[in-house]
């Protein structure tokens, strides 16, 4: 699309009718950008803070410069509050069905309507870190034939995550790469102050996906709950979903 630029991070509106309301995302075409060429799609959610904080576009041009990973388009979904987040992103969340159904009907379509993009789920990545982990397994859980490339930082976990595990068909085609901190086992949630364990969780998910014999890359990390440790992991990930 000529209105963003290549090799800087823009910023758009689209409105949702489902989610009842305007998302704002952060596009990213790759220096390197041309429309003859199609691309894999990255999509994070939490994506203002995969931008500011895990700096995904730097890192990405850094491997794609050491022709490590092929190319890709960034896209950022931003969450509006933090309250909203947790009702749009949380498992648990009222509006949590909505943001995966509005991906699948409405985001995708948008996605796929407007830039060169690979049509097929394995060129679609979700990426997420916490309760932006967890609805971007909840998406592809829900249209793995859709989307089938998740990336997760310390995502969470509960029973209603694990229904949809169970109930999912396809889940043979998915591809998971999920993360989590050896410190995450007591730490202070930053949103609400409350303690919590992520890891105990993490680990259960990790034998679940084990079970269901899905690709699947599982690690723990020195560290726990902030961005301070996931950046760090950022180029393995891209690394994981992107290598040539």
């Amino acid at each position: 699309m000529t209105e963003f630029q290549t090799g800087t991070i823009n910023t758009t509106t689209f409105h949702s009718d489902i989610l009842e309301r305007d998302i704002t995302f952060s596009i990213y075409l790759p220096e390197d950008y041309t429309p003859l060429f199609k691309y894999k799609v990255l999509f994070c959610f939490d994506g203002l803070d995969f931008f500011r904080y895990g700096r995904i576009h730097r890192v990405y041009e850094k491997l794609r410069k050491e022709d490590k990973i092929e190319r890709a388009i960034i896209i950022g979904f931003h969450y509006k509050t933090v309250d909203l987040r947790r009702e749009e992103f949380s498992p648990n969340g009222s509006k949590a069905p909505l943001t995966v159904k509005a991906m699948g009907k409405e985001i995708l379509p948008y996605i796929d309507q407007n830039f060169p993009t690979y049509k097929v789920a394995n060129g679609r990545i979700l990426l997420g870190d916490s309760l932006a982990g967890s609805i971007a397994l909840m998406t592809a859980l829900s249209y793995p034939r859709l989307f089938s490339q998740v990336g997760m930082f310390s995502p969470m976990f509960n029973e209603v995550v694990e229904v949809l595990t169970d109930r999912c068909q396809f889940i043979d085609q998915l591809n998971i790469w999920q993360a989590v901190g050896k410190e995450e086992i007591d730490f202070e949630l930053p949103t609400t102050g409350e303690r919590a364990d992520f890891l105990t969780p993490n680990r259960e998910l990790n034998d679940l996906l084990n079970r269901k014999q899905i690709t699947h890359h599982y690690e723990e990390f020195e560290g726990t709950h902030r961005w301070k440790y996931w950046k760090n992991l950022m180029e393995p990930l891209l690394v994981y979903f992107l290598a040539e």
